[in-house]
C-alpha cells in the first residue's frame, strides 16, 4: 500500500508545484509567458497520452512490471527536468514525466484492486488516496518555499531520493503480475482517441484566451468530435480495444462515472474560483490564499478512510447522498462571501465540503472497481480517472468562460445607478479633498473610488451567481447516488 501511494502522490505533486515556479523558469531562460506555459500543458497534454495505456499494459507484462516502468519513466523525465539547460529541454522532460505521471494513479489502482479483495476495497482504497488528496494541496506551498529558497530546479530534484527508494521497494514487495505477451494492441482505437483527448483539453485551455469562436479553437472542436466518434465506431468491431465500451453496460459502473464527474464539478469549480476572489476581489497575497484552501483537503484525508470502511459494510448509496447534499451545500455557503469576509468565513465551508468529497470519492471509487472483471481493473481504473481529468478541464473551460461574462453585465447593470449619474457623495468630495486634489480632480478622483467599487461588487456578485449555479448542477448527482447499488462483480 505504501509503495503504490508513493507514486500517485508525487505525480500529482509534480504537476500543482509548478505553477509557483513559472516566473523563475522565465527569468532564467529569458522566455514570455506564452512560451513558459508549454511547461505545464505539455504535461497535461502527456497524462492524456499515457493514461490510455495502462489498462493494455497491465494485461500484457503485468501490473506490478507497469508499476515499475511507469515510475522510471516519471523519474527520467523528473531528473532531465531538473538538469534542463534550456526551455525545449523543460518542456521535452515535462512530456516524459507527464507520460510516466499520467499512467501512475490508474496503475497503482488497479494494484489496490487486484491485491484487497471485495469486501474490503472500501478501506483500502479509502487509505490509498489520502495520498493523491494531500499532494495538490502541498504542492504550491512546497513549490514556493523551494523556488525561494533554493532554485526553481529543486522542486524537481526534490522527489529523487523518494523515487529511486520507492522503486527499489516496489521492486521486491510488488508482485510483478500474469503478463500476456500475446495481446494484441488497438493502435487505431488509441491512435483516435488520444486525438480525442489531447485536441479536446488543447481547446477547452486555450478557448478561454483565444475565444470560443476563433477558427483554431473552432477547428479543435471538430478534430476532437471527429477522434471520439471514430474511435466509437472502431471500438464496437474491435476485440481488444483500448477502452472496453462493454464495461459502460454495467449501471453501477456508469453511475460511478457519473459520480465521480459530479465530485470533479465541484471540486475544480470552487479550486479555479476560490483563488481568484481571495486574490482579486479581497487583495490576499498568494501565500495566505493557498493557506485559506488546506482545510478542504485535509477534510478530505480525514473523511476518506472513515468513508472506506462504511462502504465495505452498508455500500456506497447512502454515503453518496450526504456527500452529494454536503457539497452542494457547502458550495452554496460561498454564494455569501464578499469583500470583507474574514478568513472563517472562507474556511468553515471547507469543511462540510471536503467531508462530502471525501463521502463520494471512496465509495465511487469502490464501486467502479467492484463492478469490473478482474482482467478489466487497469482499463477501468483510467477510466475513472480521465474522466474526472476531462471535467476538471471543462468546469474549469465553462467557469473561466462565464466568470468575466457575468462580471460585466453586473458592471453594466450597477453602472446605471443614481449614484454614478449624479455629483459623488459629499465624504468622498472632503477625502478627496483632504489627500490633495482640488477643482475638477476632485471629483474625478471621487468618481474613481465609485468605479473601482463598482467593478469589486461586480466580481463578487459573478462569484456568487456562479457559486449558486454549480450549486444546483451538483444536486444532479442525487440521480446516480439513489440508484448506485455496490453490488460485486464477484457476487
Amino acid at each position: 500500500m505504501a509503495v503504490v501511494m508513493v507514486g500517485p502522490f508525487m505525480a500529482l505533486l509534480d504537476g500543482s508545484v509548478i505553477n509557483v515556479a513559472l516566473p523563475a523558469i522565465m527569468t532564467t531562460f529569458g522566455v514570455n509567458i506564452d512560451q513558459v506555459k508549454w511547461v505545464a500543458t505539455a504535461f497535461m497534454l502527456a497524462t492524456a497520452v499515457g493514461m490510455p495505456l495502462t489498462g493494455w499494459l497491465g494485461r500484457r507484462i503485468g501490473l506490478g512490471r507497469t508499476y515499475l516502468l511507469e515510475m522510471a519513466v516519471f523519474t527520467s523525465g523528473m531528473a532531465l527536468a531538473a538538469l534542463s539547460w534550456n526551455l525545449n529541454v523543460l518542456v521535452f522532460a515535462r512530456v516524459v514525466e507527464g507520460i510516466g505521471a499520467g499512467s501512475l494513479m490508474p496503475t497503482s489502482l488497479a494494484i489496490v484492486t487486484s491485491i484487497y479483495p471485495a469486501e474490503e476495497r472500501g478501506k483500502a482504497i479509502g487509505i490509498w488516496g489520502i495520498g493523491f488528496m494531500l499532494a495538490p494541496a502541498m504542492g504550491p506551498t512546497l513549490g514556493g518555499i523551494l523556488t525561494d529558497w533554493f532554485d526553481w530546479r529543486a522542486i524537481f530534484a526534490v522527489n529523487l531520493p523518494l523515487a529511486f527508494v520507492a522503486m527499489l521497494v516496489a521492486s521486491i514487495t510488488l508482485d510483478p503480475g500474469k503478463p500476456d505477451p500475446k495481446l494484441p494492441f488497438d493502435f487505431k482505437g488509441y491512435l483516435s482517441l488520444v486525438i480525442f483527448l489531447v485536441a479536446g483539453l488543447l481547446t477547452l485551455e486555450q478557448g478561454n484566451e483565444l475565444g470560443w469562436v476563433e477558427p483554431s479553437i473552432l477547428m479543435g472542436i471538430g478534430l476532437s468530435s471527429a477522434g471520439l466518434l471514430v474511435f466509437i465506431a472502431l471500438a464496437v468491431d474491435e476485440p481488444h480495444p483500448i477502452l472496453p465500451l462493454r464495461l459502460f453496460r454495467n449501471l453501477d459502473f456508469s453511475l460511478a462515472i457519473w459520480l465521480g464527474m459530479t465530485r470533479a464539478t465541484g471540486l475544480f469549480g470552487t479550486l479555479f474560483l476560490l483563488p481568484i476572489f481571495l486574490q482579486t476581489v479581497q487583495a490576499r497575497d498568494p501565500f495566505h490564499a493557498g493557506l485559506l484552501m488546506i482545510p478542504a483537503p485535509l477534510a478530505v484525508a480525514a473523511t476518506m478512510p472513515v468513508a472506506g470502511i462504511l462502504t465495505d459494510r452498508f455500500g456506497p448509496r447512502w454515503l453518496c447522498v450526504a456527500g452529494v447534499a454536503l457539497v452542494s451545500w457547502s458550495l452554496y455557503l460561498y454564494s455569501s462571501l464578499d469583500p470583507l469576509s474574514s478568513g472563517w468565513d472562507v474556511i468553515w465551508p471547507q469543511i462540510p465540503r471536503g467531508m462530502g468529497m471525501g463521502l463520494m470519492n471512496t465509495p465511487v471509487s469502490t464501486t467502479a472497481m467492484n463492478a469490473v472483471r478482474k482482467e478489466d481493473t487497469g482499463a477501468a481504473s483510467w477510466i475513472v480517472t480521465i474522466t474526472r481529468m476531462l471535467t476538471a478541464s471543462v468546469v474549469i473551460a465553462l467557469v473561466g468562460t462565464l466568470l468575466p461574462s457575468l462580471a460585466r453585465n453586473e458592471r453594466d447593470r450597477l453602472g446605471t445607478a443614481d449614484v454614478l449619474r449624479e455629483a459623488p457623495p459629499a465624504a468622498l468630495m472632503y477625502r478627496s479633498l483632504e489627500l490633495g486634489h482640488g477643482g475638477g480632480d476632485t471629483v474625478r478622483a471621487a468618481q474613481g473610488v465609485l468605479l473601482r467599487r463598482v467593478n469589486l461588487m461586480a466580481n463578487t456578485l459573478a462569484f456568487q451567481r456562479i457559486h449558486v449555479g454549480l450549486s444546483l448542477l451538483i444536486l444532479s448527482g442525487l440521480i446516480p447516488a439513489l440508484l448506485i447499488t455496490g453490488n460485486r462483480r464477484e457476487a
